[in-house]
């Protein structure tokens, strides 16, 4: 039943919304506990929880405290701006999603990056290189750092096929719950350029993130060079006004998300 080359929360929670829009389950059922589904798919809670947190970011489930999750009456506004990984992006933007390994090894502490991770900037690091690619063309290049604690659970992984969030979570259980985004425009080094297949001083889109997981903990801190020439971004801002006419709440971000062109 588990297709290994799809995250297995991803699996569950595609089964799980073909029952419900299917029929299987209707408007106000009670979906298995989350032992039934540990059971039934051979995963960990944390695994079933991912795909349950999933349906309900979609808008097509709601949970009562200590009773379980419960189908809609109708699907709700799903909320739309969601940490995602790149093999996530590429899948809803029917995509197949590669990488290739440029580099995997420890290296010197960084200063800039330990302080940014919150470990002793004498610590030694585990970073990895790869350019990712979108039905078999580069669009980034990403150079990731990890402190040893997490880094040494990417030996002997499959790094060309699988992303850091799914190894985590689906082989170690250590959630990514949160990540901090600066997007800046940037130009390519040769070493980028080569990768993407640019020119050396070509514009490109440079973004820094910061994933943590329970607790706040910093898990890696990563910069992907997106060639803009297949990857932009978009958002979706809505108006909140109040009864006066006026904008009580500002504009809320309802959508933030990769676009593709090729």
């Amino acid at each position: 039943m588990i297709d290994s080359s799809i995250p297995r929360h991803q699996q569950i929670a595609d089964h799980l919304r073909n029952e419900i829009s299917t029929g299987e389950f209707s408007a106000g059922d009670k979906l298995p506990s989350e032992k039934r589904l540990c059971d039934y798919f051979k995963v960990s809670r944390i695994t079933v929880r991912q795909a349950l947190k999933s349906l309900e970011n979609d808008g097509l489930i709601y949970k009562k405290q200590g009773l379980g999750a419960f189908v809609r009456d109708e699907p709700a506004t799903p909320n739309l701006v969601q940490l995602t990984d790149f093999n996530e992006d590429m899948r809803r933007a029917g995509l197949k999603s590669s990488s290739k390994l440029i580099w995997h090894g420890k290296v010197d502490g960084d200063e800039r990056i330990n302080t940014i991770l919150e470990i002793p900037p004498e610590k030694a690091l585990m970073r990895l290189d790869r350019i990712r690619y979108a039905n078999q063309t580069p669009v980034a290049f990403d150079k990731t750092w990890l402190p040893i604690s997490y880094g040494h659970l990417l030996l002997d992984q499959d790094l060309e096929h699988r992303t850091i969030y799914e190894i985590l979570e689906d082989e170690y259980d250590i959630p990514i719950k949160a990540g901090r985004y600066s997007i800046s425009a940037s130009l390519a080094t040769s070493e980028i350029a080569k990768h993407l297949n640019l020119n050396e001083h070509d514009p490109i889109l440079e973004i820094n993130r910061c994933s943590r997981t329970i607790g706040g903990k910093k898990v890696y801190f990563q910069i992907r060079y997106n060639n803009p020439k297949h990857i932009n971004y978009e958002m979706e801002l809505f108006r909140s006004d109040t009864e006066e006419g006026s904008s009580k709440n500002g504009l809320p971000l309802k959508e933030f998300c990769p676009k593709f062109k090729f």
